[in-house]
């Protein structure tokens, strides 16, 4: 979701980049490499070593070690672009969010399945619409785009039978709520 957001940024609301474009560009791919590759890689060793069963992590009692490797990497590589790159205010406030929203899911996997799938894409969609509240007006065909891939993501979780609406709607509220508050009040 960093490296979707950090992209849909770049393209449809460069402004809130306080650097040159070019820049902006080798920014994004650090992001992909920190907050995708990086973690991808670590679950697939995890896997390859038997610590979980699939890569989907479907059975709860595997996610939290995952999860610390991914809040990990997150947290690195909030700090890296945060207080070493001086992103500004609103992609500080992206960054920061999401690794804490990570560090939530961590603590709420230990009792509850909640849909990671739900809670990062619905957490999109409070990001983008805080952005355009705060002016960032062109992202309007993003935000119904994203709405949509939500819709989508949550219906096919459901359909595929990895979770039940409750773990779904628990996990879209929360991403929704969160990080809307988080990039509205602080980005």
């Amino acid at each position: 979701m960093a490296t979707y957001l950090s992209s849909i940024i770049l393209i449809g609301a460069p402004e809130l980049f306080t650097f040159p474009e070019r820049t902006a560009r080798i920014l994004v791919l650090a992001v992909f490499l920190t907050t995708c590759a990086i973690p991808a890689f670590s679950i697939y060793t995890l896997k390859l070593f038997s610590r979980i069963s699939n890569l989907e992590i479907t059975n709860k009692e595997e996610r939290p070690l995952p999860f610390s490797f991914i809040f990990i990497w997150y947290g690195v590589s909030s700090f890296l672009f945060v207080y070493r790159l001086e992103l500004g205010p609103p992609l500080s406030a992206i960054l920061i969010a999401v690794t804490i929203l990570i560090g939530i899911l961590l603590i709420i996997s230990r009792w509850f399945k909640i849909s990671i799938h739900a809670t990062a894409i619905w957490s999109a969609v409070g990001i983008i619409m805080a952005l355009m509240m705060a002016g960032a007006t062109t992202l309007l065909g993003v935000l119904v785009s994203s709405i949509l891939l939500a819709g989508l993501t949550t219906t096919s979780r459901l359909y595929l039978g990895y979770h039940n609406p409750k773990e779904v709607w628990y996990g879209g509220l929360l991403g929704f709520s969160f990080s809307f508050a988080a990039v509205y009040l602080f980005g």
